[in-house]
C-alpha cells in the first residue's frame, strides 16, 4: 500500500508531502522528495489534514466504562476498539494501588487480553503500568493509603510471584524516599521495568538519587508530588533537570495548565511524554457515577474525574482531545503530537511504535483540521472510525 499525504509528522517535525510505503503490516519506505511524491501513484491519497503514527498513552487506568483493574473481557474489548478509533492504537493499562492479591488478578486479566487482542485492529496493550502501591502516603491523591506498603525485598518478592506480572509489567511508578526504594529500583530496572518517580514527597537529591539507581521517569509531573521551590527543586525540579528522566504530564489542561505545560516542553525539550491519567468515565458523559480505586468517580464539566469529596482522580478525556486542548492552547502541533508518539516511544524503549520510519508498525492517524481523528490504521488495517 501507498500512502501519500499533504502533511506528516517526521522525526518531530511537520513536512510534506510525503509518501509512506506500507507492506507486512510496517513502513517500508518513508519518502519526502516532492518530486518523488507528485509523480507516484498512491493507493490511499489523503489531501489535507495531517498524518501522524498512531498515539501511544502510557498512563490509562480506564475508559468507555473499563477499570482496568477489574475489566470483564467484553469491557476490555470495548475501550480497545473505543480508544483506537480516537487514533490511540498503543496503551499501558495502569492499575493502580491495590492488595498484592488483587493486583494479581488484574495483572492475569491484563495478559489475558493482550493475548485475546493481539492479532485484532484494536488498541495494542503495550505492557502493564503499576501505580502503587509503593507510594507516599503524604502524596497519596486519590489512592488509598491504607493499602500502600514499602517496596521492600518481601513485598516485592510476593507481586512478582505471580507470572503473569513478570510477564506483562512494563511501568512501576514508586516513591524513591521509602525505605528499601532504591534497592527495589536497581531490582526492577535490572529486570527491564521503566521505573517512574510519582506519588512522592521526595527531596530533588532523593530522585537524582533514584535516576542513579535506573529510574528513567516521571509519573504525572506537578500532581501528587513535592513541588517546585527556589531553594528545594523537589520532585517537579529534579524531573526538570536531570535529562536522565522523561517527563510523564497529563494533557488534558486541567492537571497541569496548558501554559505550564509548555513550559515543561521547553524546559524538557524531547524529554515530555503526553498522557492522560484516564479513568474509567472517559469518554462517557459527564456526571455519570462509577466506581475507581474503592470509591464512586464522575467526570465534572471540564472532563475531570472527581470522587465525591471533589478530590481529582483522574482524566476523563481521551489522549485526542488532550492534542486538541493543547494545540488550541497555542502549543506547537508537532510538539504536542511528538510527546504523544515518538518521546512516549523512547521511554518505555520501543523503536518500532511511535514514529513514521522504516521498519516501524504502520500504526497511522490522519488528522482533519481540526484535530479530530478521520481514519486510523492499525498494522496497516484501516479501520471504521464512526
Amino acid at each position: 500500500m501507498l500512502v501519500r499525504a499533504e502533511r506528516a509528522l517526521v522525526d518531530g517535525a511537520l513536512v510534506g508531502p510525503v509518501l509512506l510505503e506500507v507492506d507486512g503490516g510496517r513502513i517500508r519506505a518513508v519518502v519526502v522528495d516532492p518530486e518523488r511524491v507528485a509523480t507516484a501513484t498512491p493507493d490511499v491519497d489523503l489531501a489535507g489534514g495531517t498524518l501522524t503514527p498512531g498515539l501511544l498513552d502510557l498512563q490509562v487506568n480506564g475508559s468507555f466504562g473499563a477499570d482496568f483493574a477489574d475489566a470483564t473481557p467484553q469491557e476490555w474489548a470495548a475501550a480497545l476498539d473505543g480508544l483506537a478509533s480516537r487514533g490511540i492504537t498503543g496503551i499501558e493499562p495502569t492499575i493502580i494501588t491495590a492488595p498484592i492479591a488483587d493486583l494479581h488478578g488484574a495483572f492475569d486479566r491484563t495478559l489475558a487480553a493482550r493475548r485475546r487482542h493481539e492479532q485484532d485492529t484494536v488498541t495494542r496493550i503495550l505492557g502493564a503500568h503499576l501505580e502503587g502501591p509503593f507510594l507516599s502516603p503524604e502524596r497519596k491523591g486519590a489512592h488509598r493509603a491504607d493499602w500502600m506498603l514499602d517496596p521492600s525485598r518481601e513485598h516485592l518478592d510476593a507481586l512478582l510471584a505471580n507470572p503473569a506480572t513478570r510477564e506483562v509489567l512494563l511501568t512501576v511508578t514508586l516513591a524513591p524516599e521509602l525505605p528499601g526504594a532504591l534497592a527495589a529500583i536497581e531490582r526492577l530496572a535490572g529486570d527491564g521495568v521503566v521505573v517512574s518517580v510519582g506519588h512522592s514527597d521526595a527531596t530533588a537529591a532523593q530522585v537524582h538519587a533514584a535516576a542513579d539507581a535506573g529510574a528513567t521517569m516521571v509519573t504525572h509531573l506537578f500532581n501528587a508530588q513535592r513541588p517546585l521551590n527556589h531553594r528545594e527543586p523537589g520532585v517537579v525540579g529534579a524531573a526538570l533537570a536531570d535529562e536522565r528522566l522523561f517527563v510523564g504530564t497529563i494533557a488534558d489542561a486541567q492537571h497541569v495548565d496548558a501554559s505550564v505545560v509548555g513550559i515543561v516542553a521547553g524546559a524538557a525539550r524531547g524529554r515530555m511524554v503526553a498522557v492522560t491519567d484516564a479513568i474509567v468515565t472517559a469518554g462517557l458523559p459527564n456526571h455519570t457515577w462509577l466506581t475507581f480505586g474503592g470509591d464512586e468517580v464522575a467526570n465534572d464539566a471540564t472532563g475531570l474525574g472527581r470522587r465525591r469529596d471533589g478530590t481529582i482522580a483522574g482524566a476523563g478525556i481521551v489522549l485526542d482531545e488532550g492534542v486538541r486542548r493543547l494545540v488550541a492552547a497555542g502549543l506547537d502541533p508537532a510538539v504536542v503530537l511528538t510527546a504523544c508518539t515518538e518521546v512516549p516511544a523512547r521511554s518505555i524503549r520501543r523503536d518500532d511504535v511511535g514514529r513514521l520510519a522504516v521498519g516501524t508498525l504502520a500504526d497511522l492517524v490522519w488528522w482533519d483540521a481540526a484535530w479530530h481523528p478521520e481514519r486510523v490504521w492499525i498494522g496497516g488495517v484501516e479501520r471504521d472510525t464512526a
